[in-house]
């Protein structure tokens, strides 16, 4: 299902939705994910898991092209425990990873999420402000969790992501994303114990340091999301179609403060830079948090169908991690944002899915739990969450809202309410990967069973016996001829003068004594000559070409009087009988093992493991080959 199919199948057929793509916990594998993992596993488990990332990516790319792309958090599996300068992991077993190898690993991170959609380009269709990647949201493992977090460590992360916190205005929707990981030290739970309130929200607080800066992004998020809000009015209003509202928009351009300088053509990236005074109403703007710890809930309440473990989040804490935020911290976010324009929270963290409403807070907010894209973080079905964001807006009756053509701004249009059914979500599941290894595991391990049984069910040939007459072994040209009364006389003349200029013969050998058994053997073969003035009998010979000498040289294994050319000893008959075996199986050396017949069971699994196995190797190679 796509995007677009999705949004309409309960919006106006002219609308056009704007689409997002949210991507939780990637969590590249490295030498955190599987510490006890010997190698070659380990290797092939970091590079099929990035050639499952990267080729799953390209695709949700490629085929949805989303204006706006999300990610929720564990950018890296071991990010907090990569050192810095200044700071190393307190894991004795990390210390050796330091700053270059985080370096590394954000550049692996970079192209394998980063390149493509920059390679893709801008869409087809354009949207109110062009497409979108925000990858700035952290987790506990790339900053740690609450207490457990390093100044440094953050710093490094949002030098080469961005701010942890920010407001995005996309598709009339308000994207409000928080460093909950960094909020938590404000009500951490206790490992031990159990209870939370190791924070107390003053100064002196151990861990002030940690979340006071979030914390004061949320005293001030009211006044920020009315300035990206009226921002956003602007920007289209200067980009529309109707020449009252570009010149109206025009006269209000973005203020920055001095020595400032906005390295985004859109403002909206940077809205705690305007100083606009006039106030404006966000209620048409629908607020998503985007948070990557789950906000609090019953461990009763259940998540859903879509879950493939279990039926809730299990409310846990641990070293460095917290399945759920505490009721302090969720009721202090949602208080600070006004229930009221809260349409929807997406969070990651937890890698299964889970869809609940909060019926603690008014309104029942919904949350999505997004599923991780990884199939090595414990989730047969890895996935991504679809959004469809559709809220249509009357730019003009929204401007004048704004203040535009209003000198006295306590005259404003505050009467909008917040619109309802503006967001619907698809979760988009993922090849199952260990079922695909599982399924190459069985077809391997049967394919390897029936070659074996085709071994041990294997009987060589029967070899022929050469201890006796070879004659019985080797197929000869017949012995028995049929000839004429005056060519047998012709024949017989030929064959006397033949022998009178000839030394006497040696005697024949004893296995071809008995012409009487061999004419028999051969009795359904007959050779005939026909007759003729200048011919012989047998084989066409001229008479005269049978008067001359015999020539002196002559191969030292054949007898004068043996005219098929046999060896006449038991020595030269094995000699001839093994070069007839080789000629018939392909000769010998390297070649033979692939040509001639096999001669033992393992020869002939082996040769079956060559033949069936090599063209789905190179193939599978060439498929590799062309996905890195």
């Amino acid at each position: 299902m796509s995007f677009a199919r999705m949004a309409r199948d309960n919006m106006k057929d002219s609308s056009q939705p704007h689409h997002v793509l949210l991507v939780a916990d990637p969590q590249l594998v490295d030498p955190h994910t599987y510490p006890g993992r010997p190698w070659p596993l380990s290797t092939l488990t970091i590079f099929y898991t990035d050639l499952y990332l990267s080729r799953a990516y390209n695709q949700l790319l490629t085929r949805l092209t989303p204006d706006t792309t999300f990610f929720l958090g564990d950018l890296f599996d071991g990010g907090r425990e990569w050192g810095t300068t200044g700071y190393n992991s307190p894991e004795d077993q990390y210390k050796q990873y330091g700053q270059d190898f985080w370096l590394k690993e954000y550049e692996r991170f970079q192209n394998m999420f980063v390149k493509p959609w920059y390679n893709l380009g801008m869409p087809k269709l354009p949207t109110e402000n062009g497409r979108k990647l925000v990858t700035s949201l952290p987790g506990n493992h790339d900053l740690g969790f609450a207490g457990g977090i390093n100044s440094k460590v953050r710093s490094r992360f949002e030098a080469h992501f961005g701010p942890t916190n920010r407001i995005d205005v996309r598709g009339n929707h308000t994207f409000v994303s928080l460093d909950t990981v960094s909020l938590s030290a404000m009500d951490q739970v206790d490992i031990q114990t159990g209870a939370s309130g190791l924070g107390d929200k003053s100064a002196v607080s151990k861990n002030s340091n940690i979340w006071q800066p979030v914390e004061t992004y949320l005293d001030n998020v009211s006044e920020l999301r009315e300035q990206a809000v009226k921002q956003t009015i602007r920007s289209t209003g200067a980009r529309s179609s109707f020449p009252e509202l570009r010149k109206e928009a025009m006269k209000f351009p973005p203020k920055y403060p001095s020595g400032v300088q906005s390295l985004d053509p859109r403002p909206e990236d940077h809205p705690r830079q305007l100083s606009d005074p006039l106030k404006v109403t966000t209620s048409q703007y629908p607020t998503i948090i985007l948070s990557h710890v789950p906000f609090y809930r019953s461990e009763t309440s259940n998540c859903g169908p879509q879950r493939e473990r279990g039926t809730a989040i299990p409310i846990r804490a641990g070293y460095q991690y917290q399945n759920v935020l505490t009721p302090l911290v969720s009721r202090d976010i949602v208080d600070k944002l006004d229930a009221s324009q809260i349409t929807q929270i997406y969070s990651g963290d937890d890698h299964d899915y889970c869809e609940i409403e909060h019926d603690e807070f008014t309104g029942r907010i919904k949350e999505i739990t997004v599923k991780s894209i990884s199939w090595a973080m414990g989730v047969r079905k890895p996935g991504v969450q679809l959004v469809s964001l559709w809220n249509p807006i009357d730019l003009a009756q929204a401007m004048v809202s704004s203040g535009y053509g209003v000198s006295d701004p306590n005259k404003l249009d505050k009467t909008f309410s917040m619109p309802r059914g503006t967001v619907q979500n698809h979760l988009c599941l993922l090849p199952d990967q260990l079922a695909i290894f599982e399924t190459y595991g069985f077809l391997l391990v049967a394919t390897f069973v029936l070659l074996i049984a085709r071994a041990l069910f294997w009987r060589p040939p029967q070899k022929p016996n050469h201890s006796g007459d070879i004659e019985t072994n080797i197929p000869l040209l017949p012995r028995s001829l049929s000839f004429s009364n005056n060519s047998t006389t012709t024949t017989n003349n030929i064959i006397n003068t033949k022998r009178a200029a000839s030394p006497p013969p040696p005697p024949p050998p004893p296995q071809i004594a008995n012409n009487d058994s061999i004419s028999s053997t051969f009795s359904n073969y007959s050779i005939t000559s026909r007759r003729g003035p200048q011919l012989g009998t047998y084989g066409q010979i001229p008479p005269h070409s049978c008067s001359r000498t015999p020539s002196p040289s002559k191969m030292a294994f054949t007898a004068e009087a043996d005219p098929w050319g046999m060896p006449t000893n038991e020595a030269d008959r094995k000699v001839y009988a093994s070069a007839y075996r080789s000629s018939v199986s392909g000769g010998g050396g390297r070649r033979s093992w692939l040509l001639r017949e096999p001669r033992t069971k393992l020869e002939v699994l082996g040769r079956s493991l060559l033949v069936v196995g090599s063209l789905p190797i190179i193939l599978y190679m060439v498929l590799l080959w062309r996905d890195t």
